[in-house]
């Protein structure tokens, strides 16, 4: 059964059962590709419970509950709810939940004894929320999730890069992350008009040191790049409310040029700016 759930001619089938029909503000996309899920679950084991957001038809859902202990499926689409019933309902280690992923407590749905983890193809419409959450929580470890191939390249990014900005040095404060494989418009029903990246996100080493100072390093973080064209000196002074000679001194005694702007210090070099902006600005 978990190989069905990929062919066309199941998905049509079952969802003309269930009079279902997709809704483009959803950004619903079925696989149709046995690889993308067979890849995904192989990334896991039994020692783990997978958290997964959106799943749709159910054939990563399906994949994961032959590889992991533990799914712990939530889908927002109360129309899908009766169709991934029969779809899983082959496996006893699947717990589904309707809601909002961005509102439940994600934690909590996934049983104790387990090494808690994320596999999902996520929503396009809420990617960044979505993983913003998951990643900040710090619960999860691995996050592994299919997303927009634009999204992938900004989280995975380099300083002085394009596609560079505050949520790669959000992420980066957390996880390691890369880019594992992409999956073209043409494995997916229907077919969406970008192409996918699977990434994977692994949890940094505990470090004390290096968590209290995250909290200040994203306030620096936003007001660096709330303005990409200003400098340091005016993005921090304008966004964190300093006179400018004070933040200029920070800024000097951390090592970074003043006048350079916020898309060239690395994820490193912010965590430096929190420790010497610890007297004069608070997590």
């Amino acid at each position: 059964m978990p190989g069905d759930l990929c062919r066309p001619d199941v998905i049509r089938r079952i969802l003309a059962e269930h009079g279902f029909r997709f809704d483009k503000r959803k950004g619903q996309n079925f696989l149709t590709a046995s690889w993308v899920p067979g890849r995904m679950a192989a990334l896991f084991s039994k020692g783990q419970a997978v958290l997964e957001i959106g799943p749709g038809f159910g054939a990563l859902t399906a994949a994961l509950a032959g590889a992991c202990g533990h799914v712990a499926a939530v889908e927002k689409d109360r129309r899908l709810i009766p169709i991934l019933r029969q779809n899983l309902s082959g496996f006893d280690n699947v717990t589904l939940t309707e809601g909002d992923a961005l509102r439940l407590d994600l934690p909590s749905l996934l049983p104790e004894g387990f090494s808690p983890a994320v596999c999902a193809n996520l929503p396009y419409s809420v990617t960044t929320p979505l993983l913003t959450r998951l990643v900040g929580q710090g619960r999860f470890d691995p996050i592994v999730v299919m997303v927009q191939r634009e999204v992938a390249r900004r989280l995975a990014a380099n300083p002085s890069t394009p596609e560079y900005g505050a949520i790669t040095v959000f992420t980066a404060l957390h996880a390691d992350c890369s880019i594992l494989f992409d999956v073209g418009p043409d494995c997916f029903m229907p077919r969406p008009a970008v192409t996918s990246s699977v990434i994977r996100l692994d949890r940094l080493p505990p470090d004390p040191a290096r968590e209290c100072l995250v909290p200040r390093a994203l306030r620096i973080v936003k007001a660096a790049f709330a303005a990409r064209r200003k400098t340091l000196l005016n993005a921090l002074s304008a966004g964190l409310s300093l006179p400018k000679e004070a933040a200029a001194e920070r800024l000097t005694a951390a090592g970074c040029d003043p006048s350079a702007r916020g898309e060239t210090l690395s994820p490193a070099q912010y965590l430096t700016l929190a420790r010497t902006f610890t007297d004069i600005i608070t997590g």
